[in-house]
């Protein structure tokens, strides 16, 4: 393991931004992430085995068992003055050697159109950037997903092709692939 793995595993880092904290999946998120990910209009976007839905505790067993070897960060996204759980921003598939990583994110739908999705994604890929040193992250949404292309688009990912869906829930949508990639002089 790494020095910058075992440093985050000693302290997971605390983010904030104007409106939000970005912080580790804490037990008592349990039950609002498992609403949000067992939300058919949330499950039609994202990935995550369905089998990791069926109970509220193995949902939130599969995150902390991440944060056993820090191969995902994971970041529950907390309202700062309300204090509520509001979504989930992640860099997925960590490669320190190679200095990349797949961004992930979900906002609980009672929150969208409000700019949380773009706010926390921007906080995640600066410090992805600045802390740990990633110059590639990459980014997947559905072609049907055209808010969330938005998001992508104002954090300064530019779309790269597409990939194929296989095993995705929505099959027949393909997913864009989206990228940042920062450039060392």
């Amino acid at each position: 393991m790494t020095d910058m793995k075992e440093q985050l595993l000693q302290r997971f880092p605390v983010l904030e931004s104007e409106r939000l904290i970005l912080r580790k999946l804490l037990p008592e998120d349990t039950a609002a992430l498992h609403r949000c990910m067992s939300d058919p209009v949330v499950r039609a976007f994202t990935e995550i085995n369905p089998g990791k839905l069926l109970f509220p505790g193995r949902l939130y067993r599969y995150f902390e068992d991440s944060y056993r070897f820090l191969r995902d960060l994971h970041f529950a996204v907390i309202r700062k003055g309300e204090g509520d759980w509001i979504g989930l921003c992640s860099l997925q598939y960590w490669d320190v050697e190679g200095h990349k990583a797949r961004l992930g994110y979900l906002i609980s739908p009672a929150h969208w159109n409000q700019g949380y999705a773009t706010e926390a994604v921007k906080c995640v890929m600066n410090f992805a950037i600045d802390t740990l040193g990633i110059s590639c992250l990459e980014a997947r949404c559905s072609a049907d997903n055209p808010a969330s292309e938005c998001v992508l688009k104002k954090c300064g990912l530019r779309e790269s092709g597409h990939l194929a869906t296989p095993g995705r829930r929505s099959e027949g949508t393909p997913l864009k692939r989206y990228l940042f990639e920062r450039k060392f002089l």
